[in-house]
């Protein structure tokens, strides 16, 4: 756990002050300083954000020592820069008290021919390579007002982040694997759900009855069966009313994620991380 926790203070908190977007609108979109909205509890929508991906995967044989390394952007040629579907809802109910979910998945798929290509202790030496990455992500988080006036508002967030982890790669031609030269198929799959904490803060201020600003990020982190994983992400967008029911969201957002998953036989050590912009169209009733 130590290792996660020196991952947050050197790589997570710097960033977090970049601030960027939020996947999931919260349901204090519901506040604005002109009072009209008050009995207007519930909000849901989806949006789409383009982003760009860094990430890579380390799966280790404990028995045989044997690895292979997959940079997918950098050397599969894994579209780098890709779309991110959203579905996010909240729901005030109470004056100080929210729920919140979210979810975004994504679908990324990439194939090549190649010759002489080195995944550590796997060599391809002539043949195609494959890698899909199908990854989603669910939240579903508890919000409760710290500060509240006519134009802001601070809440602090707790709930759980669902992990769903899918990543499939495939090798096929001439292999050469720890030396010893055969044809045919290598395959290794990293596929993990796990439900883990969230604790986040999100920050909210409303510039005119329409116009509002949202700041948020959180930390996710632990452990779930053989999953060790920690998790970042922030946000800052813009809100704008269209009518009393439907607004819209523009912004940005990071994602940082070191996931570790040992089974035994097998370790598996996942880094996976997007930064992009983000819009979005949602109803309040």
């Amino acid at each position: 756990m130590l290792k996660y926790i020196n991952y947050f203070i050197y790589r997570i908190i710097p960033v977090s002050f970049l601030s960027l977007l939020s996947i999931s609108v919260t349901a204090s979109e519901i506040d604005t300083h002109s009072g009209e909205t008050d009995k207007l509890n519930f909000v849901i929508g989806a949006g789409a954000a383009v982003v760009r991906f860094d990430s890579n995967f380390k799966v280790t044989d404990k028995e045989t020592g044997r690895s292979i390394f997959v940079d997918p952007e950098g050397g599969l040629g894994l579209p780098e820069i890709a779309h991110v579907n959203t579905f996010y809802g909240g729901y005030r109910f109470a004056e100080n008290h929210q729920l919140e979910f979210g979810f975004f998945g994504i679908k990324r798929e990439t194939s090549i021919f190649a010759l002489d290509f080195n995944f550590d202790d796997v060599i391809l030496v002539k043949g195609s390579a494959r890698l899909k990455d199908e990854t989603d992500f669910y939240q579903l988080t508890y919000g409760y007002a710290l500060f509240k006036d006519d134009r802001s508002r601070i809440n602090a967030t707790f709930g759980i982040y669902g992990l769903d982890l899918k990543l499939a790669f495939e090798a096929e031609g001439d292999l050469t694997i720890d030396g010893v030269s055969q044809t045919g198929i290598y395959r290794e799959t990293v596929s993990v759900f796990a439900p883990l904490p969230l604790l986040g803060l999100d920050f909210n201020f409303s510039f005119t009855p329409r116009w509002s600003m949202k700041t948020k990020f959180a930390l996710v982190g632990g452990e779930y069966k053989d999953i060790s994983a920690g998790i970042f992400t922030s946000t800052i967008n813009a809100h704008y009313m269209f009518s009393r029911h439907v607004g819209g969201v523009l912004g940005v957002t990071y994602f940082d994620a070191k996931v570790d998953i040992d089974d035994g036989k097998t370790l598996n050590e996942v880094t996976y991380g997007f930064s992009g912009v983000y819009a979005g169209l949602h109803f309040i009733f």
